[in-house]
């Protein structure tokens, strides 16, 4: 290998620190399964191009266990330990991770491939098969929330809003961008699939989300994009905007604030 700065001689300057920005929005949509919507406005997704590994992994190691079954009451469940769980709602085993022990009758156990969480007996719990850890499959499902929206703390307001996404976009597919980090999770926008309409745009303008005013440069655009949609809806009167522009002090008495 040719030594290309044998003879280079660095020049003393002065150290100037560049900050750099952003100077446009990434788009750069994929395509995902949403699996889970928290009520916390959160929500879960696999993404659709390892989506059949997923379904080969599951049904190889439900094939498995129904040759072997696991001894009922064999399983002692740790905090953080990965596991095997059997769901309630179907009856079938799945990939899942201990969250907490209260008793061994009361395991809080979270679904790692879907992104749901149930409290469960120790005796629906088993060790996963070493070949179906995560070393073999990473947990498939990954954690977002929404970019550029608010909900209100009005406990009813918020429940229409997580109401509506599970009727919209829960088990579908979705287009899934992500817009910046966040403390917890990366904020997105999704898209519906057929439509390519902006999920969470649709609920400022249905009047049921409030926006996030970004400060980013590049962000900008969307953020106008939403703040328009925001006018239109409190134009109109809708859902949370029916008494008027309630992040005024007087409109407290409605319950409705904004979530900090």
């Amino acid at each position: 290998m040719r030594k290309i700065w044998a003879n280079y001689e660095e020049k003393k300057v002065e150290e100037v620190v560049h900050v750099t920005e952003e100077k446009e929005r990434t788009a750069n949509y994929r395509a995902v399964y949403v699996t889970e919507i928290t009520d916390a406005m959160h929500f879960y997704t696999q993404d659709v191009e390892t989506g059949t590994q997923l379904e080969n992994l599951m049904e190889t190691m439900r094939a498995e266990i129904a040759a072997q079954p696991p001894v009922e009451g064999s399983y002692a469940a740790r905090r953080g330990d990965y596991c095997i769980a059997n769901f309630s709602a179907d009856g079938e085993w799945y990939r899942a991770r201990v969250e907490k022990v209260e008793s061994p009758a009361k395991v809080h156990v979270f679904y790692i491939d879907y992104g749901n969480r149930e409290r469960v007996p120790s005796t629906r719990l088993a060790v996963i098969p070493p070949a179906f850890s995560t070393r073999t499959l990473a947990a498939q499902a990954t954690e977002y929330t929404f970019a550029y929206i608010q909900v209100p703390q009005d406990e009813d307001a918020r429940a229409d809003v997580v109401d509506s996404l599970v009727r919209d976009i829960q088990n579908t597919q979705c287009l899934l961008n992500v817009e910046h980090s966040g403390v917890t999770c990366p904020h997105v926008t999704l898209q519906f699939a057929d439509s390519k309409d902006d999920v969470g745009l649709s609920l400022v303008k249905e009047g049921m989300v409030m926006v996030d005013v970004r400060k980013e440069k590049h962000l900008q655009k969307m953020v106008t994009e939403y703040l328009n949609g925001q006018e239109s809806a409190k134009t109109a009167r809708l859902n949370i905007w029916r008494y008027g522009d309630f992040r005024d002090d007087d409109a407290d008495e409605f319950g409705y604030k904004l979530k900090k």
